[in-house]
């Protein structure tokens, strides 16, 4: 699934984000039931971390905000897309940095683990939130949509294009989703633009991380290019932010949704 961000650049709506580095990989352990679960109705107790059946230690518990994002992301992409649970969480999620703007306005009592305390008491829903994939980039399968004449089968080409040499490392952004109630303000922008500006400072970091996988040739560093599989229903909002599409990537479908590819660099 790609980034489904709403329309509008300005707010009135305080927000906080916070910041998930990379979650322990036990997080894949727990069917996507019991994290659908766990995200929108949750107990009024920390769930209990999932136990592998080779090892007698439990694996860490699931991280708080890693909820809160899935909070959003499965009303979004499961309910309102009806893009497919099984597939909602997957391996880019434990490698992953998950950020999530928390809104402070009067309709943000959720009494879920949408709920965030500003540190004075004030408690903010989970209202948008997207993650930030470093290299090295897998190539996942796409839907071929044989019956619709207008549909592109091919999916997204991965090698050189106008704008993209084939081999520089590049970070991703994927799961982008913010929820109905909080849309039209604005918030998405802002999460964006944090999310970004923090890879910028911490370049030399997330460089580091891409020469030790093995991204690009000779281990090239990273940057600054970041891709995100835009929507193309949402386009034009990737290009007010500064994203241009590139067109020999294709347009393809996922999950019944054509997206197209396009770059920005930082």
């Amino acid at each position: 699934m790609a980034p489904t961000p709403p329309s509008s650049s300005t707010t009135t709506t305080s927000i906080q984000i916070s910041h998930l580095p990379p979650p322990n990989p036990s997080i894949l352990l727990y069917p996507p039931t019991t994290l659908s679960s766990l995200a929108l109705t949750p107990p009024s107790f920390p769930p209990l971390p999932p136990t592998n059946s080779t090892s007698p230690t439990p694996s860490p518990p699931l991280p708080l905000l890693f909820l809160s994002s899935l909070s959003i992301r499965i009303p979004v992409f499961i309910h309102e897309q009806h893009c497919s649970l099984a597939g909602e969480i997957d391996t880019d999620d434990p490698r992953s940095h998950h950020f999530v703007a928390f809104a402070f306005a009067p309709q943000s009592d959720d009494g879920g683990y949408g709920g965030h305390d500003d540190g004075e008491g004030e408690k903010g829903t989970a209202a948008s939130t997207l993650r930030l994939v470093p290299p090295p980039h897998s190539h996942h399968d796409v839907e071929v949509k044989t019956d619709d004449p207008q549909a592109r089968p091919l999916g997204p080409q991965h090698g050189k294009t106008r704008i993209y040499d084939g081999r520089e490392p590049y970070m991703k952004i994927g799961r982008m989703a913010t929820l109905r109630a909080f849309r039209g303000r604005g918030i998405a922008a802002q999460l964006l633009e944090y999310a970004l500006d923090w890879a910028t400072e911490h370049r030399a970091e997330l460089s580091a991380r891409a020469e030790a996988d093995g991204e690009g040739e000779n281990g090239e560093e990273w940057k600054g290019l970041v891709l995100s599989h835009a929507q193309v229903a949402v386009e034009g909002w990737w290009v007010k932010m500064g994203f241009v599409a590139d067109e020999g990537m294709g347009r393809w479908w996922e999950e019944g949704i054509e997206h197209v590819g396009m770059w920005r660099r930082l």
